[in-house]
């Protein structure tokens, strides 16, 4: 049987509940065999992470420990200049071909698709996971959206006919927390352990990271 693999990316700066939230319906929804967690360098739309590469990788190894399932994979981090999902993804298959990949992001971040580097050969390496929210209506009428709007199923079945190239997305998933608000509540030297696994908040607090950033 061919294997199901899944590629979360991020800056994981801090790694927090609603990361491993996202990881863990997406290993259920998805029927994964393995979930890699691929923490980015230098992100190409977006400022760099406050954490070094090495906290950060700690921190989600600390969060994710006890799940066989999930990998931690510090390729974008090992790798040099601005991280690439298309490179990062043509790694991957080179290294699991024949397996299927699922390329799982939220709904934010799909929306930002067509500015992506090589965006649209994505669609020839992996499927899209696309964890939405209530409310957020993601097509419009432009011809990329209704480009995507073509390659949306409904159904895990419709992915053991092509090995990429759909879409499918999960309505009303709530993330209720996010790095920023992390960040924040440490500056402001608020308590955070609701927010993240009691192990990434003792070594947030054991290294003193954040404090100070507002």
């Amino acid at each position: 049987m061919t294997s199901r693999i899944g590629i979360m990316g991020g800056m994981f700066d801090p790694v927090h509940h609603g990361h491993i939230e996202v990881a863990l319906a997406a290993l259920n929804l998805l029927q994964l065999d393995q979930l890699r967690i691929v923490p980015c360098s230098i992100p190409n739309h977006r400022e760099e992470a406050l954490c070094t590469p090495v906290q950060r990788l700690e921190m989600l190894r600390l969060a994710t420990q006890g799940n066989s399932k999930i990998i931690i994979d510090s390729q974008e981090l090992d790798r040099a200049g601005v991280s690439y999902s298309y490179d990062t993804l043509v790694s991957i298959r080179a290294e699991t071909r024949p397996s299927i990949l699922f390329l799982i992001l939220g709904i934010d971040a799909f929306s930002s698709l067509p500015h992506w580097h090589r965006w649209g050969e994505l669609f020839e390496l992996c499927h899209f996971s696309v964890f939405s929210r209530p409310g957020y209506s993601l097509y419009s009428e432009s011809g990329i959206y209704l480009e995507l709007k073509r390659r949306q199923v409904t159904s895990l079945e419709c992915f053991s006919k092509s090995i990429a190239g759909k879409i499918i997305i999960f309505d009303d998933f709530e993330i209720h927390t996010s790095s920023s608000v992390v960040r924040k509540r440490l500056g402001a030297n608020q308590p955070v352990e609701n927010l993240l696994a009691p192990e990434v908040a003792k070594y947030l607090s054991d290294h003193k990271l954040y404090i100070g950033n507002l």
